[in-house]
């Protein structure tokens, strides 16, 4: 239990350190003070992160690498912090307003993609006791599983981690006045502190510690607006408001119900929500605690729609401003500096949970997998820690030259993570791990086969348009907020739905083929196409013999033309005696002069 409440008292701690510093700022900026100072309130949750990473500090194998003892409520509540992405946070009220009701389907796919991934996913892989979500497919389906599942771990979770350090680089420039790309740095550099210090345990204490805060600084702004309509603070009160259903923007069904697939696989299968799902080393989390985790995200989501609500008659405009809807929503809606203050560094603390958990986890798979599971394999647990640390390092470089290269918008990096995580792990954990058939062959097809797709539509429409275009049918390449388009008139931040499908079709037909028996197969097939053939040829002779047609003539004829045709009845059995005189017999021999009579009937 002392895991437990050392993490219940850090998060007792923050929220009233947070709430304490609310109060300064609600004072300061009552009496008139300096601008700058209310400002600097996002600072604190920075502290508040950089104290649990010093705090959570360890040399463990067990705490660098899977998060050390982490008890079920801990877990629920860094499972429901972890979903609480700044991209996820500003991407809801975005989406309502543009899409209306199709925005709420859309945060309702990312609600089913969150419950799937902890009590479906999460707790199959725990089966297994592996370290990382590779290492428990291969434990399933062998060593080639493995490194293409570790090599699409690393490829789902780095644009993740651009989109993520890009959106918080500009929220934080517009609140502390530094250079988006300075402010980037200074939150990786403190990411990377915490991290290397305390690994996965330091990642999910804080999304344990600092969900809460999430939580206050997102609900306050929208609670406070609904406190002119209603007695109580109701931060879901753009729920049951008749413009919520009304959409800014027409999108086409098609790329609906493709980014809802897209959205609710990949979230499931998402490797950065389900390690605080599976790793905690003292039993199984209970399903109460995480459906705790899930609501308790949900909560904070279905308050997206007051965002887009009194946003859109604030006159903040979505399509322009995308990340003013949120950011700009407490000043242009008339609210203190307190509740501006506080959405920041909510959305500050958010990114810092997202990107501790995917930095750890991107970390762990360099380490554990490809160091010990291609090239060392009985390398020492120290030297694990190292190269995973190491990796650390190579990773934010790696999320450096992404965000300088300029590669593509928020919204595409997010989009391009989900697909990669649907195409290539979606069928195998979703289908093909509890399908008894599944091979290893076909484990490694099908990640094989979404990997290759989802990867080879981004990068030929990113990068190669005109051959693209020319080439290969992917149509008119026009550029959208989530890319590009590819294959299919799709862009590419949705571009997961096709190698989902494929995927799931190798994975299938890799799996269940194999098994059939052909030959029994073919009989039947045969079989069928002989009864087939002689129904055909029965209906075509019915369509080609016209019915008899009834004349005037034959319908006029009386009914005793009838009875006069008919031919006679026999006699009764009666009527003919059982013996008696012997009728005379026909053709007699020669010689024979008896007389032959005939037998009557006969």
């Amino acid at each position: 239990m002392a895991g437990e409440i050392r993490l219940g008292t850090m998060a007792t701690i923050a929220m009233l350190v947070v709430l304490a510093s609310l109060g300064l700022v609600d004072a300061l900026d009552r009496f008139g003070a300096w601008p700058v100072l209310p400002a600097l309130f996002p600072i604190v949750p920075l502290a508040i992160a950089a104290v649990v990473a010093v705090l959570m500090r360890s040399l463990d194998f067990d705490d660098i690498l899977r998060g050390g003892n982490i008890q079920s409520s801990g877990v629920g509540w860094a499972l429901g912090g972890t979903a609480l992405s700044t991209v996820v946070l500003v991407a809801s009220p975005v989406g309502t307003a543009l899409g209306g009701g199709r925005g709420i389907l859309l945060i309702a796919a990312f609600v089913v993609g969150l419950a799937l991934a902890s009590l479906l996913v999460a707790p199959a892989l725990r089966s297994t006791r592996a370290t990382t979500l590779a290492e428990a497919c291969g434990a399933r389906f062998g060593a080639t599983t493995r490194a293409l599942a570790a090599f699409a771990v690393m490829l789902t979770l780095l644009p993740l981690l651009a989109a993520e350090t890009t959106l918080v680089g500009t929220i934080a420039s517009r609140m502390l006045g530094l250079s988006p790309r300075l402010a980037e740095d200074v939150i990786l550099a403190l990411v990377a502190l915490g991290c290397i210090a305390g690994g996965l345990r330091a990642a999910i204490a804080l999304a344990a510690v600092l969900g809460p805060i999430v939580a206050l600084s997102y609900l306050v702004p929208v609670a406070a607006v609904s406190l002119g309509e209603t007695w109580l603070p109701m931060p879901w009160i753009g729920l049951v408001e008749p413009g919520t259903l009304t959409a800014a923007s027409r999108i086409p069904n098609f790329v609906i119900v493709a980014f809802a697939i897209s959205l609710a696989v990949g979230v499931a299968v998402m490797p950065s929500l389900l390690f605080p799902a599976w790793t905690a080393a003292k039993g199984l989390p209970t399903r109460r605690h995480l459906l705790l985790g899930v609501g308790f995200a949900a909560a904070i989501l279905l308050a997206a729609p007051s965002y887009a609500v009194y946003g859109r008659l604030a006159g903040i405009d979505a399509a322009g401003d995308p990340l003013g809807l949120v950011v700009n929503f407490p000043n242009r809606v008339g609210l203190s500096a307190m509740p501006a203050v506080l959405l920041i560094g909510g959305l500050l603390s958010a990114a810092l949970i997202t990107i501790a958990m995917a930095l750890a986890t991107t970390a762990t798979t360099i380490g554990q997998d490809l160091y010990g599971g291609l090239l060392e394999r009985r390398a020492p647990a120290g030297r694990r820690i190292f190269i995973t640390r190491l990796g650390m390092i190579l990773v934010i470089g790696a999320i450096l030259g992404i965000n300088r290269l300029s590669l593509g918008s928020v919204a595409m990096l997010a989009g391009v993570s989900l697909s990669i995580a649907a195409a290539s792990l979606g069928p195998l954990l979703l289908v093909g791990w509890r399908l008894a058939a599944t091979t290893r062959t076909a484990a490694v097809a099908a990640i094989a086969v979404g990997l290759w797709l989802t990867v080879a539509d981004v990068l030929l429409a990113r990068f190669a348009p005109a051959f693209s275009s020319a080439y290969l049918g992917m149509g008119t390449v026009t550029p959208t907020v989530l890319g590009p388009t590819g294959w299919f008139g799709l862009p590419v931040g949705l571009s997961g739905l096709i190698g989902l499908v494929c995927g799931l079709a190798t994975l299938l037909a890799v799996s269940l083929l194999p098994g059939i028996h052909w030959p029994l197969v073919w009989l039947r097939l045969r079989y069928l196409a002989r009864r087939l053939k002689r129904k055909f040829a029965d209906w075509r002779q019915r369509i080609a013999t016209p019915p008899p047609v009834a004349t005037a003539e034959a319908a006029a004829e009386p009914v005793i033309a009838e009875a006069e045709s008919a031919p006679e009845a026999p006699p009764p059995a009666a009527d003919i005696p059982m013996f008696g005189p012997f009728p005379e017999l026909e053709n007699p021999a020669p010689g024979d002069t008896r007389t032959i009579r005939h037998l009557p009937g006969v």
